[in-house]
Parts: structure tokens; sequence; C-alpha cells
């Protein structure tokens, strides 16, 4: 689709759900606008699950996918998503073109843009110009009142010029990689960071980390939430020797330290078997140490999983490992999901103390946290789980406890449409600026 042509959505989630600004009722409530690079996308069910909710306590929401999706798996739960999508042109060749087509669209809808929007545009990449463009294009004609981006990287900084050219309020979560990463463009990061209304960050450590280096965002922490009806828990205390990890093959993960704890345990004479689910650059490299470690009896390398099927994993496993790392990039995770996920099922978890886990797995009470890259202290943690069927319950039982109270997804829907209306609210009296 050109930025010439009429601007329709390329796709839709659920064509069955409602059309948005067709009712007037539905004309007079707000309408939030989610800018991701793409959608759907596999690793990323939070941003499933956060419309979700959303959308089920009477939010409107559409959208914006700044890359087409690659990932031919989709998760179930994608079927309860209302909001249809739309694909924003992303070829550079004709960028220029569609720059100049939508600022005329925007005049012609009676959006002037300001000389300070202007700027920024040529202060940007050329294509993430042009899809902010194309993003405020679409924001106007489908009647949008609030953007909210999804990662402070390219989403954040298409949301930031969209809606410099709109006028519209903002927020953006912060997750991890758009933020810790070596590759992070400090610039590019401080501008995002400053010009949001508000900032969402998955964590405390994550709010904390952001705070120091960014002193006037506006920040909320708002921790990423499960539907815990669908979590339902069940005692751990007989399950066999079985331990679960899942995530992204990549470094900061820590899959390879987790590796070498199961050939200490099973150089120990301990008959633990390991099931790794994920896919990722690193999988060559983890089944090559599989065969070198002599383990080709005791992991599974499942390759990546629904969502279904992950639960049924986490569910038939008597721990969760999660040996997160900060990779030598800078690259950490924020809070794993599927950490959250293990407890919420009564699966203990032995992770390490990087970024938000400590915020869901509290040492000695609702798992067991070890030093990262410590392959010895994670086989003790792990040994003493698999060797004690009590104490497997009972830090389930906290576990479980802890997430119903911090980490329920409809907390989470209602605590970013309490920063939406504080944002439309503060954009509504604040002092009118004259020249």
């Amino acid at each position: 689709m050109l930025l010439s042509e009429p601007l329709t959505p390329t796709a839709t989630a659920a064509p069955a759900g409602p059309v948005h600004g067709g009712a007037p009722a539905d004309a007079d409530r707000p309408l939030v606008g989610y800018v991701v690079k793409s959608y759907p996308r596999f690793s990323e069910t939070f941003i499933v699950r956060e419309l979700v909710a959303r959308e089920e306590a009477g939010e409107r929401a559409v959208v914006a996918s700044l890359r087409p999706p690659k990932d031919p798996r989709f998760h179930a739960l994608l079927a309860r998503v209302q909001a249809p999508v739309t694909y924003v042109p992303d070829d550079v060749r004709g960028g220029l073109v569609r720059v100049w087509e939508g600022l005329a669209a925007l005049r012609a809808a009676g959006v002037a843009p300001s000389r300070e929007a202007l700027d920024a545009l040529l202060d940007e990449d050329p294509g993430v110009a042009a899809q902010a463009v194309g993003v405020a294009r679409w924001a106007v004609a489908e009647g949008v009142t609030h953007l909210h981006a999804h990662f402070a990287s390219l989403p954040g900084r298409t949301t930031r010029l969209a809606a410099m050219l709109t006028g519209l309020p903002w927020t953006m979560t912060a997750h991890a990689k758009d933020v810790f990463h070596e590759d992070v463009d400090p610039r590019r990061l401080a501008a995002v960071m400053a010009d949001a209304d508000g900032v969402v960050a998955v964590s405390d450590m994550t709010t904390a980390w952001l705070a120091e280096r960014h002193p006037t965002a506006r920040l909320h922490r708002v921790h990423n939430g499960l539907d815990l009806d669908e979590l339902t828990w069940s005692s751990p205390a007989h399950r066999p020797a079985v331990v679960a990890a899942v995530g992204r093959l990549v470094p900061k993960k820590g899959f390879d330290v987790l590796l070498d704890a199961v050939a200490l345990l099973r150089g120990r004479g301990v008959d633990v078997r390991l099931r790794l689910a994920g896919a990722g650059d690193g999988a060559a490299d983890l089944a090559a140490r599989v065969t070198r470690l002599g383990l080709e009896d005791a992991v599974e390398l499942l390759g990546p999983l629904p969502q279904h099927e992950v639960v049924a994993l986490l569910r038939g496993a008597a721990a969760f490992a999660a040996p997160c790392v900060v990779a030598e990039d800078g690259d950490r995770d924020g809070l794993p999901t599927v950490v959250l996920e293990s407890l919420a099922v009564g699966t203990p978890v032995v992770s390490t103390p990087v970024t938000g886990v400590p915020e869901a797995v509290i040492d000695g009470v609702t798992g067991h946290l070890v030093p990262e890259r410590d392959a010895a202290a994670l086989a003790d943690a792990l040994q003493r789980l698999l060797a004690d069927g009590e104490e497997r319950e009972r830090l389930s039982r906290a576990g479980r406890a802890h997430v119903e109270l911090r980490f329920d997804v409809r907390g989470q829907a209602a605590a970013l449409r309490r920063i939406t209306a504080d944002v439309a609210a503060a954009r509504t009296t604040a002092p009118a600026v004259t020249a």
C-alpha cells in the first residue's frame, strides 16, 4: 500500500470485531493507536495480552505495524483481539513520495505540522521519517486520540515524530533490548524519553535505570501482566525430575550455563532431564554443547512452542530455570513473561538477580536466585528443589500468591488506562504557549 492510496487496513486480526469509528457512541470514546515494529510477533505475547485486556475492559484500539509479520506461528490468544491492523509501507525507495503526499494529506485533513515537527523529520533517518508520516496519516484517518508505542527503538522514534506531526498525546513502553543494548543510539533514545507524555517501564529496576539517565522522563512502572484465569495452579510436589526452560536461544538467556549445570547434576548421579523450548541464532551452538557434554539422553531441544504447549511444558516440570545474564553486548531481559507464567502454574523458579527478575522471584520465598554465569550454584539450587517436594510446594504456593497480587493483566490494563487518561487531562489543562 502506498500513501497515495486510500488508508484502509491491510490486515485485520479479527474481522468479526467492531468497526472503529462507525457507531456514534464509539466516535466519542478514546481510541488508542498502538504502534509496534511487527504484529503479530510470536515472542511478544505480552503485547497481544495487553491489547486483549484493554479491549475487554472497554477500551478501543487500532494497531499500526511498521513491518509485516514474518513468523508463521501464531498464538490462539490473537483470536480475541478486536483491533484492526494496518501495515505501514516501509520501502525506502518510495519514501520521498510518501512523505510529500502524506504531508499534503495531513494538511488537507486540517492538520498543520509545526516547524518543530518538520525539523525533527529532517533530523531522522529517511525510512523512519517516511513511516512516521504514514503513521500520522493513519492516526488521523482512524480517529486515534492517543498513540502508544511498544519499544523505544523504531516504534518509539516513529511514534514520536507522528505525535509531533499530529499533535496527539503519546506514551511508550520501554522493555530491555531497546534501552540496554550497546547498539542503542543514545541521542535518539534521549529524544524519545524526553518527548513522550509518559514512559512505561516493565520493572522497578528498569524504571530506576531510566530515571538515572533520563531525569526529565515521565516514568511509570507497570509490570507485564498475565491472564490468571487461564493459568490455573497445580502442586509440583510429586512431579518427575524434569527442569523446564523457555526463551529465545540468545546469549542473554544463559542457556549455555544451564547445560553446564545439567552436566554437573548428571555427574553427581542426579537423574534429571532438561526440556528446553525456543528458537534463535544460538540453536546450533547449544546443540553442539549438548553433544560435547554428552547430554543427548538428558536434554531435549524442543524448538519454538505455541503458548498452550509452553504452559503444558511448565506444568510437567518440577522446576523452571531462567539463568538470565547480561550479555557482552549489554542486552538483558527486563522481566521474562515466562517466569511469571511458571510461578502462576505452580512451577518453582531458579533464576538470577538480573534486571527485574527479583521482583518476581524473591529468593527463598517464591523461588531461588543464584549468581549469573555460576553453573555450580545453579546446579546446587536445582538439586535441592528436585530432591524436596515439600519445598517445591511451599515456593509454588507463595509464587502463585505473588503473581496474583502484582502481575494480573487486569491491573496492568487499569494502570495503562489511568496513564492514558492522565496524559489527556494534562494536555487539556496545559497552559497555551504564546509567541
